[in-house]
């Protein structure tokens, strides 16, 4: 039986690894992304590519920047991860009722 997806896996697979790949692209660290967004570590950086939070929306302008991406790059990408999210949401919704009405 397949693992159920979480929306951590979600994150990780559409912008954890959108980020990532940009980043190494960039040839920056985690902590350059970090030190130029003003954080204190780099393990901000790190929970967004391992798909544990994303990134603040008033931070995506200075990614953009710093990662060399275009706007509609980043947007399409967060586009990408809601509408994966409503696909997962939606996917547990009918399951649960399914189960109820065993």
């Amino acid at each position: 039986m397949k693992a159920s997806t979480s929306g951590q896996d979600v994150r990780r697979k559409v912008v954890g690894r959108f980020l990532r790949d940009r980043r190494v692209k960039a040839g920056l660290t985690q902590w350059d992304v970090a030190s130029h967004l003003r954080y204190s570590t780099a393990q901000f950086v790190s929970n967004w590519e391992r798909g544990v939070s994303l990134p603040p929306v008033d931070s995506l302008p200075k990614l953009v920047g710093l990662l060399g991406v275009s706007g509609q790059d980043l947007i399409g990408t967060m586009h990408q991860y809601q509408e994966q999210m409503l696909k997962l949401d939606k996917k547990q919704v009918v399951e649960a009722f399914r189960k109820s009405n065993r």
